[in-house]
């Protein structure tokens, strides 16, 4: 498969007799990657780069570091939790969560205890800074929702919620789906 970048009126769905399009005056805001016979794949690519800019401007200007946040928005809703459970939640490998569980505990957010019951695990739980920092994350997955979803009818963004969910089903189910 080929890759190119999409022109930006084939991006948008423009004809070629769109002025604007055609004398390339209106801003590229939907180029992105595109694979030859994939274009779903290339759209998804294209939306997950432009959720992940966006979600990182927003939680930025909130004063969180992604992928904090995820962390925290976790711990805000069970408490203190071992350490491997949020290996799993994450989906990452034990040495990346760690090194993140690192640093949020060098910026105060996070502390880390062995656990009563067997001193080989780590328990995490929210500090007071963490916890004060959970309104304004959370307050950026809002805002991030809200821009995702505006332009999209209600019946819509029930639409799209059930194709992504068939989407991520299909792909966990099996490899060879």
């Amino acid at each position: 498969m080929a890759c190119q970048q999409y022109r930006y009126d084939q991006a948008v769905g423009n004809s070629p007799n769109d002025d604007r399009a055609a004398q390339g005056t209106t801003p590229p805001r939907h180029v992105g990657t595109s694979i030859d016979g994939a274009p779903v794949g290339s759209l998804l690519l294209q939306v997950l780069r432009a959720h992940a800019r966006v979600g990182t401007e927003l939680l930025t200007e909130a004063g969180v570091t992604p992928p904090h946040e995820i962390v925290l928005l976790y711990l805000d809703g069970r408490g203190p939790v071992p350490q491997t459970e949020l290996v799993h939640y994450l989906g990452r490998d034990r040495s990346t969560v760690t090194a993140t569980l690192q640093a949020m505990e060098r910026a105060g957010l996070v502390a880390r205890q062995p656990s009563p019951d067997d001193g080989r695990a780590m328990i995490v739980e929210l500090t007071e800074k963490g916890t004060a920092v959970v309104p304004r994350a959370r307050a950026a997955w809002h805002e991030l929702e809200r821009r995702t979803t505006h332009s999209l009818s209600p019946s819509q963004q029930a639409d799209l919620l059930i194709a992504l969910r068939t989407i991520r089903d299909a792909l966990n189910a099996s490899p060879h789906a």
